[in-house]
């Protein structure tokens, strides 16, 4: 009778393992997230941060083209948790800062296209209002963009993008890179300084699109385990640095992406 009941556990684990695998072999894939910033018209200046309309609606139309799905954090999150199989051909399209160029110039090649994106806010820099030439997003287009489900929108900080230094920290000692924690800076401190301005920048951007933030975007890419716990508190479940790579299953934070430029050739890294 023991040996009967000591078969049937052994081959009710050998179940639930092959059970196990199938999902994890289900599972497998990886996600290439694109990071774009600013956009000028066809002709003009470029640099690490700049491509051209024509570059973007060229990527874009490659991806349709290729049959390549564009995910929302939502279903990223789902995705790299494992609570939905990964699309054979995944890429997130993701922008950074918020600047007016990704409504001038993106956001009408994501209507045709049909892809999307998430745009990661510095909310600080974003304007009241629409104004004539301006540099930065206001909230009417961010709202417009949020309610069309061609964009969804992330944090980037408030204003923690070095705004005393001007971005360049060589300017002191006592400085950090976005969000990075300061020298001989406590847990407490930390979280009254960077926990209340993510806080801020969070409720700011649900307030305008009604829907929470799902992505965080680390200024200059610079990463600290100290931002982690508070993207916990804050319920964030995505974080995305700078350095190349794809994301694959299993892990949501500290994501890898791909720096677009004017010359990068989207067939040599997306799978």
């Amino acid at each position: 009778m023991r040996g009967k009941r000591a078969f049937a556990a052994l081959a009710l684990f050998i179940i639930t393992a092959l059970l196990l695998l199938a999902a994890l072999l289900h599972q497998r894939g990886r996600v290439t997230i694109l990071m774009y910033h600013h956009f000028v018209t066809d002709g003009g200046e470029t640099n690490s941060l700049t491509v051209t309309e024509g570059k973007f609606r060229r990527d874009m139309e490659y991806l349709h083209a290729q049959g390549y799905e564009t995910l929302l954090p939502d279903e990223l999150s789902a995705i790299l948790s494992g609570r939905q199989p990964c699309p054979e051909k995944a890429v997130v399209i993701s922008f950074d800062d918020g600047y007016h160029s990704n409504y001038q110039y993106a956001y009408p090649i994501l209507r045709e296209t049909g892809c999307r994106a998430v745009i990661a806010l510095n909310t600080a820099y974003i304007l009241d209002s629409p104004q004539e030439n301006a540099f930065m997003l206001s909230w009417a287009e961010v709202r417009e963009m949020a309610a069309s489900g061609y964009a969804a929108f992330g944090s980037h900080t408030d204003n923690l993008h070095n705004p005393d230094t001007g971005g360049d920290l060589r300017t002191g000692r006592n400085a950090a890179n976005g969000v990075e924690r300061l020298p001989a800076e406590t847990p407490g401190e930390y979280h009254k300084r960077v926990g209340s301005d993510l806080a801020r920048s969070c409720a700011v951007i649900e307030a305008h699109t009604g829907v929470p933030v799902q992505w965080f975007a680390y200024p200059y890419g610079a990463g600290d385990r100290w931002c982690e716990r508070e993207l916990d508190e804050l319920d964030i479940p995505i974080s995305v640095l700078t350095n190349p790579g794809s994301a694959r299953v299993g892990s949501l934070r500290g994501l890898p992406r791909f720096a677009v430029r004017e010359d990068t050739d989207l067939s040599a890294l997306l799978p």
